[in-house]
């Protein structure tokens, strides 16, 4: 039997939901985290927060508070309209906390220096990601 943790985030009048569970074996076995209602959210930014929980739970020594903290963070920023980095989908890194401030000059879309740096270094280029243009 696992116990759980049950996050509801409000929206005007509706709800986003999502559930920890938390094994007995906990922290020898991986928390799962349960997607039960988005409102808002396009799906691969919401993956991308559900992923976001399960690393930083996993890579934090366990701080389910941090994680979650991080995905009411990512939350509330998107509905204030804060754009997410083209690469993760996250608006909070997962790395190294951080908004997506690097700028491509010709397309404008915004990254996390951790994701286009580690784009850079895997491209093997210094080439926006979206649109090709050097950056």
């Amino acid at each position: 039997m696992a116990n759980e943790v049950k996050v509801l985030y409000m929206v005007d009048e509706e709800s986003m939901e999502i559930v920890v569970k938390i094994p007995s074996q906990y922290p020898l076995q991986s928390v799962e985290v349960l997607d039960i209602r988005k409102v808002g959210v396009p799906d691969a930014m919401w993956r991308a927060w559900i992923l976001s929980i399960q690393h930083t739970i996993a890579s934090q020594n366990g701080s389910i508070t941090e994680a979650l903290a991080l995905f009411k963070k990512n939350v509330s920023l998107h509905f204030e309209g804060v754009e997410a980095c083209a690469i993760c989908y996250s608006i909070i890194s997962v790395v190294d906390r951080s908004l997506p401030s690097k700028a491509c000059r010709t397309c404008h879309n915004r990254f996390h220096p951790s994701c286009i740096f580690k784009w850079f270094a895997t491209s093997h280029g210094s080439s926006c990601p979206l649109c090709r243009s050097l950056f």
